[in-house]
């Protein structure tokens, strides 16, 4: 192989993973969780890159001390490269569902899988049967060194096969991301092996890791920093989006406000406040599904969008319900209520979308009229 190639694909895998990284430290407003799993993977990939670029690179020299030193930068290489395919199956486990509790769990069982890579690529120290090392001090591939990629290559097949059996969990956008993702590094790596090189895993795994942090840095800005939930900026995309819809679909969208939030700010404080927010967003958010809309609207108002076939009322009834259930846990010094209004809207009907929001909010203020008798005060514990 042409070392002046391999040189030039390591180096700009090297430089976009560093890159990603110290931009991706730099944000603070991002998932901590899903931040401390890219930082690994990345950590990895670029360990396995300067291994496997060190190890090319002395090849060929003369020595027993380089006899030596290539047995042992393969070695590691091998093993890296494997926890770099598990971090990778981690990492793409969390950015599908976005639960930590089911991502811990299975990490603990990919994590199997390179530790009993590290167990083979030290039996084959002595058997030779992935690599052995020629007197000239040559790189000469076993016969079970494919069959060895393959295996650390299964934490990534595993998370194919449970994303094409579970997608209803979540949003297509993302099982979209992931799996090209997984398809890239793959063909690299099933390139490199064909061709007995590595120049092409790590350029392909570098620019498809490169994809995904676009995607993470673009759903950041239309994500409320404050609730979790989206902002204005994904609200006025959505809605543009069914705005030029050709076909004739029906969507429920609700639009949502806090009763007495002034109250609340002004007798306990911002915080207090802010925490109102947070917990009306978690309580919309754990009722609706992966293909549902939620937004912050502004202030302490909220919009829900549903496909009309997904029963609204029923919906509603849950976070009502949820609603109860956290006043009567008495969990903050102030009771949650809230005023709603809906009605379906049909794309493609000639109808404008921002006349059909103006009648939804109507229809909300309603509402929270009817409702201001009856709730006097929400503060349950004077500050």
């Amino acid at each position: 192989m042409n070392s002046s190639i391999y040189i030039n694909t390591a180096l700009g895998s090297c430089i976009m993973i560093l890159l990603i990284a110290v931009d991706y430290l730099r944000k603070f407003n991002t998932d901590l969780f899903q931040r401390r799993l890219m930082i690994a993977m990345l950590c990895a990939a670029f360990v396995s890159v300067i291994l496997d670029f060190t190890g090319r690179l002395i090849g060929g020299s003369s020595g027993t001390l380089v006899h030596k030193a290539m047995f042992f930068l393969i070695s590691f290489y091998l093993v890296t490269q494997c926890c770099c395919y598990c971090l990778s199956a981690v990492f793409a486990d969390y950015f599908t569902y976005n639960s930590q509790a089911r991502t811990r769990k299975f990490a603990f069982v990919v994590c199997v899988f390179p530790a009993l890579y590290a167990i083979s690529v030290t039996a084959n120290l002595f058997f030779s049967f992935y690599f052995t090392i020629s007197p000239d001090n040559i790189f000469m591939p076993g016969k079970f060194y494919i069959p060895g990629l393959l295996f650390s290559f299964v934490p990534l097949l595993i998370t194919i096969a449970d994303i094409s059996h579970a997608s209803k969990y979540f949003r297509q956008s993302q099982a979209y991301l992931v799996v090209f993702f997984i398809f890239i590094t793959g063909a690299g790596a099933a390139l490199d092996a064909v061709l007995k090189t590595s120049s092409l895993v790590w350029p392909c795994y570098s620019a498809s890791i490169l994809y995904i942090y676009f995607f993470i840095i673009r759903s950041d800005s239309k994500i409320d920093s404050l609730t979790g939930i989206g902002n204005r900026n994904s609200f006025n995309e959505f809605f543009n989006r069914l705005s030029r819809q050709n076909t004739r679909e029906e969507y429920s969208i609700v639009m949502f406000d806090l009763d007495r939030f002034k109250e609340i700010n002004d007798t306990l404080g911002h915080v207090e406040g802010d925490n109102a927010l947070r917990d009306m967003a978690a309580i919309i958010k754990g009722c609706i599904r992966h293909s549902d809309f939620a937004a912050r609207f502004g202030g302490d108002e909220f919009v829900l969008a549903a496909r009309a076939d997904n029963d609204i009322k029923r919906i509603l009834d849950r976070i009502s319900e949820s609603i109860n259930t956290q006043n009567q846990m008495k969990v903050r010094p102030y009771q949650l209520h809230m005023s709603y209004g809906y009605d379906v809207y049909t794309t493609n009907s000639g109808q404008s979308i921002h006349d059909f929001l103006a009648h939804v909010d109507k229809l909300m203020y309603r509402q929270k009229e009817e409702n201001r008798a009856e709730r006097v005060s929400a503060i349950t514990l004077k500050a």
